[in-house]
Formats: C-alpha cells, structure tokens, sequence
C-alpha cells in the first residue's frame, strides 16, 4: 500500500545551493554554541545575510551533518552534530576537500524525502536523459502529485524554484543572470549531471568517473539500504530501488558489477550470480561508521 503525503517542503534552502565554506563554517559555529540559529547575532557569526543564514541551517540538516533539537519543552531550538555522521567528517574532513565526502553528503541530500522532495524525486524517480528544465520540472510536478494525498497540494512557483536548484547545484555552467546565484555549488564537481550532447538547451544525467567515486562511498550507500534483518540485496534493487547505487549515482547495470566485483576482491562483500539469483552479501559487521573511518583511515595513510 502506497503512503501518500499531506504536505511537502519546499523552499527550504531560500534557493540558496551551499557553497565552497559553508559547511564548514556552519559546523565550526554550531559546535561552539548548538543554539547559534536563535540568536540575534548570527547573520554577524556566520557572515551573511538573513536568506543566507536560513539555508546553511537548512543544508546542515539536509546533508545529515546536524540534527535539529528542541529544548525547554519546545521553547528553544538548536542544531547538533550527528554522531554517526557529522562527528565522523569533522574529525576526518572538516574542510570538505575529499570528494569521497562530497559524494555522502550527495547520498544524504537525494535521500532525504521529507526535506529535499524535488532532489528526491529528480535522482530516485526521474529518468532523466536529454531533458529540458522545462520537461524536468513538469514531468516531477507530476510524479510528486501522485504522491500526495487527495485535496492536499503545494506551490507550483516554489516547486519549479527548487527544481532551478537541483540544476544549478550539479552544474557548473549554467546560464545564471544573478552573480550572487552562479557560485558553483561543491556537489557540481561529481560529474553527475552534464550538458546534453543533443542538444545545447538539454541536460543528461551522467555517470561518475571512476577516479572520482570510491567503491568506499558505493559500499556506504549500500550498507545504509541493508535492512536490520539481512545484510543481502539483489543487484536489480541495487540499480533501481530508490536511494541505491544505481539511482543516487546514475550507475549502470554494467558499472555496479564493476564496483560489485572491486568490493568482492577486496573481501567486503559476496556474489552469488548462480541460477539467476544475482544476490549480494556484504560482511555482516559492516555499518556505513566503519566504511567511513575505513576510508579516511586509508585516505590518511596516502
């Protein structure tokens, strides 16, 4: 039985995407004082305006770096630093600089519904080859109102705004009239959406580089799909469920057993493809904390 939703956020980032610091600074602020976002000095702390200051909150949820809390029975609010996230980077990566970050801080953006709907829907739901904005945004529209309950709806204006931001945040050329609004987002370095070949007003997504994305981060993502039962998947569920590798990544059949086969050899996981059953089995004591200090123990050492 499909859940349908009542209501949807949109708008959340002030169609601000995250820039080169951002993060960074926000965490750094938040970790000297959890209730930062309630004061009456923070545009001065964080060194922006109030628009601005809105939508660092909002990508420090959305990312998963920080947790929003009330305190004083719901009276006072404050950001907190995830433990099995947020502590993890700004122990390891506190200036964002390793694009294995970037590439969970992707993960958590397009997996999480119930802040970044349109990138939910763009990355899980959309298959977009060859599309124009204009095709993006309404065939999106369409699939977000097939996930609304009857009677509920959400603002067209706010939804196409937020469509405007997934493009921007993984491109880094598009066409901006506003300087303020062409400062690349991070994210625009993954390789994940590109100019059309076809046509020159287009876009396509597009697969990563190999040299760019880890088989660390593809594990990561893995692992926060197993469910506490059973630590198998099917590769189908691995190129088409939502928030899995093939989704998230825009991975082909082709390039998961690639990564498949790169974990296998170095013993994270097993393939059983016999009789047609194409399933995995990842190391039972596997859980995407440990695939992280995995990797920046690694990263380390290099």
């Amino acid at each position: 039985m499909i859940t349908r939703i009542k209501k949807v956020k949109l708008k959340g980032n002030e169609s601000f995407n995250f820039r080169e610091g951002w993060l960074r600074k926000g965490m750094r602020c938040v970790e000297e004082d959890e209730t930062l976002f309630s004061q009456d000095n923070v545009m001065e702390r964080l060194g922006v305006g109030s628009k601005m200051v809105k939508s660092i909150r909002f990508w420090l949820q959305a990312t998963g770096l920080c947790e929003e809390q009330y305190r004083n029975g719901g009276r006072s609010r404050a950001q907190v630093i995830t433990q099995n996230f947020g502590e993890i980077i700004k122990e390891n990566d506190p200036y964002f600089d390793d694009i294995f970050t970037l590439f969970l801080l992707h993960y958590h953006i397009v997996s999480n519904d119930a802040l970044c709907m349109p990138w939910y829907i763009f990355f899980n739901e959309f298959d977009g080859q060859d599309f124009t904005k204009d095709n993006m945004v309404s065939t999106c529209k369409e699939l977000l109102v097939k996930k609304m309950e009857e009677g509920f709806t959400f603002s067209d204006k706010s939804f196409e705004d937020d469509c405007s931001s997934v493009i921007r945040m993984y491109m880094n050329n598009t066409n901006i009239e506003d300087p303020e609004e062409s400062l690349a987002c991070p994210l625009a370095g993954l390789g994940l959406l590109q100019k059309s070949s076809k046509n020159k007003n287009a876009y396509t997504k597009a697969m990563p580089s190999k040299d760019t994305l880890d088989k660390l981060a593809v594990l990561y993502v893995i692992t926060c799909n197993l469910s506490e039962e059973k630590n198998s998947v099917s590769i189908d569920d691995l190129l088409n469920a939502p928030n899995n590798i093939g989704r998230v990544f825009n991975l082909s059949r082709v390039a998961i057993n690639d990564y498949l086969d790169q974990l296998r050899i170095s013993g994270y996981l097993t393939i059983n493809r016999t009789a047609g059953l194409d399933m995995v089995y990842v190391e039972s004591m596997l859980t995407p904390q440990n695939i992280m200090s995995k990797y920046y123990a690694k990263a380390q050492v290099q």
